[in-house]
């Protein structure tokens, strides 16, 4: 297997404005997603901790920098759809060649519930609870100094004011250096693809008009509107 080129791209989403120092007008190739790896939000599902990571994609055509769009429209048409507030890093190669933990911000991974439950109870793959465009939010990069330091900052969701997730990173079950070395030995990790780590407790509904507010300690702070449609 093999990452795909710039030229064979084509219209792949590309966004230079998002990157950090050497990672530069790379293509993404996918966006990865961890699911449960933080065991109070399995138990708040009333489902299992997994023995091994729970891993599904989103395709790049999902992203949103909210650093450019600041408005997000979604599809109510599928139901109740659930903000899940995420530690997300950008993947790339170092000097000689190993795929690493690049840069990192927060971000949105929002999901279609009632939708996922049908499918899930059905015995169907839930991608489309999570693939509608739109669904997967991101802030602007920071370049990784200090994983340790990372983990240990709290970060959190507010929405109108009121604080609906909060955790550190320490609280995963599977830490970032983790999940890549065990993603590494299933598939390729190309230059650019993104990892979203997974959520804390307190996921629940959006609604039109939602202010949400993600932060991180002095080091990220960003907005974005659920829009009024």
């Amino acid at each position: 297997m093999r990452c795909i080129s710039e030229k064979e791209a084509g219209t792949f989403w590309r966004n230079s404005s998002i990157l950090v120092d050497d990672i530069k007008e790379l293509v993404m190739d996918k966006i990865i997603c961890i699911g449960k790896n933080y065991l109070k939000h399995a138990l708040e599902l009333n489902e299992a901790a997994p023995e091994n990571p729970v891993v599904f994609f989103k395709p790049p055509s999902c992203l949103v920098d909210a650093s450019q769009t600041t408005e997000i429209s979604l599809p109510w048409s599928l139901g109740e759809i659930h903000h899940e507030l995420e530690l997300v890093f950008q993947l790339g190669k170092d000097n000689h060649g190993k795929i690493q933990l690049k840069a990192w911000t927060l971000g949105l991974d929002l999901t279609a519930r009632d939708l996922q439950k049908k499918l899930k109870d059905s015995g169907h793959p839930w991608e489309r609870a999570k693939a509608f465009p739109q669904s997967a939010v991101i802030g602007p990069f920071q370049k990784l100094s200090s994983l340790e330091e990372l983990l240990e900052s709290q970060f959190s969701l507010t929405i109108n004011g009121n604080v609906a997730q909060k955790t550190q990173g320490k609280e995963m079950t599977w830490s970032p250096t983790q999940l890549l070395s065990d993603l590494e030995s299933s598939f390729t990790i190309c230059d650019g693809d993104l990892l979203f780590t997974g959520t804390p407790e307190g996921v629940g509904p959006l609604h039109p008009g939602d202010q949400l507010n993600l932060t991180l300690g002095d080091s990220l702070n960003f907005q974005v509107t659920i829009a009024k449609n």
